[in-house]
């Protein structure tokens, strides 16, 4: 999958008036909850970099850089980049847990949100992010699946086009195969998780991207 289509992928969750493209390289920005790849430009060249270091700034994001793993990222390390996060791209698997979840509707955007945010340890971001949430699952593209344990609410993934965007399960319910569970549910489609999340979140790795930031 090449990072234009992640672009293309995660523009619903970004802000239109905040993300556009310099010198032949997108990026989306989302000044309002700084998620990962809501806030990065997609690939790199050294005639887009003082331009979009410009743009990041000025809504207070840090500048920052997605790309695939094998790139040669000498240039960015030389201007003081540095890796941030990891992600991979992985064809999902069937779980027997796929049980425990269920499709629920954009209406659902405020639980979505909490367990999300939950997830990734940044509650303060729960607001902002079930507006986008909410907007995302009113395109007939997207979907929402949140898995239950003993009737609880404790996991949560989101779909763009196919393509699982992002997964989270609540800190206290992790290790219980709820994550699996999730990726079960959108089995066969591909997702994209953080790196270091395989025994939550199991797939086949078919890429690996790398976000460089500048603090």
């Amino acid at each position: 999958m090449a990072l234009l289509n992640l672009h293309e992928l995660y523009r619903p969750l970004a802000s239109s008036g905040h993300s556009g493209e310099v010198a032949g390289i997108p990026y989306l920005l989302q000044p309002h909850f700084p998620l990962l790849l809501a806030n990065t430009a997609f690939g790199y060249s050294e005639a887009a970099q003082k331009e979009l270091e410009v743009r990041f700034r000025a809504v207070g994001a840090p500048p920052a850089f997605t790309v695939t793993e094998d790139l040669d990222a000498s240039a960015l390390l030389a201007l003081g980049y540095r890796p941030s996060a990891n992600f991979e791209l992985c064809q999902s698997e069937p779980s027997p847990r796929a049980y425990w979840t269920e499709q629920v509707p954009w209406s659902e955007a405020w639980s979505i949100a909490r367990i999300l945010t939950e997830a990734y340890g940044v509650p303060e971001w729960r607001f902002p992010f079930s507006h986008a949430v909410g907007k995302l699952l009113q395109n007939p593209h997207s979907q929402a699946y949140v898995a239950y344990l003993y009737g609880e609410a404790v996991g949560a993934i989101l779909t763009h086009q196919e393509v699982g965007l992002l997964a989270g399960v609540v800190p206290g319910r992790l290790g219980h195969g709820v994550g699996a569970a999730l990726i079960g549910r959108i089995h066969p489609r591909p997702f994209i998780r953080l790196a270091g999340t395989e025994a939550e979140f199991p797939g086949q790795v078919q890429n690996r991207l790398v976000r460089y930031a500048l603090e």
